[in-house]
């Protein structure tokens, strides 16, 4: 039996939000070609060999039924200048279709949308589904990999609002 918490889940993310992240649009297809289109900020890689990542999703999203059933899924990596892309996908009430309406994209393997503007993409098919809490963790098998090299820096969340990082190492 799990103890109840001493504060409240807005405190609890007020806490969470202290810690930067990266920001990264998710898109999704079915085999009947339905797709999802979100944005998701708890994502990391998790094995080399053989390559997986995952990222987290709400299992309330309207996105969730999608990515359940989902035949490819592809984590678009956004830079500093897709700010508009994450804040689209991050609409609620759209379906994935809408969300994609006015952004560029293109059909990647069995259909996938991909968005050729975002300096990296992954993309495979979904491996396992955790639940934990409400939300469930999606890993994903990797077998599509795309680097578009680029300058500007990556898109990063930081304290409930989208942010530039102050440097980039490496560049």
């Amino acid at each position: 039996m799990t103890a109840e918490p001493l504060f409240d889940s807005a405190e609890f993310r007020q806490v969470c939000g202290h810690f930067p992240t990266g920001v990264t649009a998710v898109t999704a297809v079915t085999g009947d070609g339905t797709v999802a289109a979100l944005t998701v900020n708890s994502f990391t890689s998790v094995s080399l060999r053989p390559p997986k990542v995952l990222f987290c999703v709400t299992s309330s999203s309207s996105s969730f039924p999608v990515l359940m059933d989902s035949a490819r899924i592809a984590i678009h990596i956004l830079s500093q200048d897709q700010e508009d892309v994450a804040r689209r996908f991050a609409t609620s009430g759209l379906s994935g279709a809408d969300k994609l309406d006015g952004v560029s994209w293109v059909p990647g393997p069995d259909g996938v949308p991909l968005l050729p503007g975002t300096p990296a993409v992954l993309a495979g098919r979904r491996d396992t589904a955790i639940t934990s809490g409400d939300h469930v963790i999606i890993l994903l098998d990797v077998d599509h990999v795309h680097l578009k090299p680029t300058s500007v820096p990556a898109l990063s969340f930081y304290r409930g609002r989208f942010v530039a990082p102050s440097s980039t190492p490496g560049e």
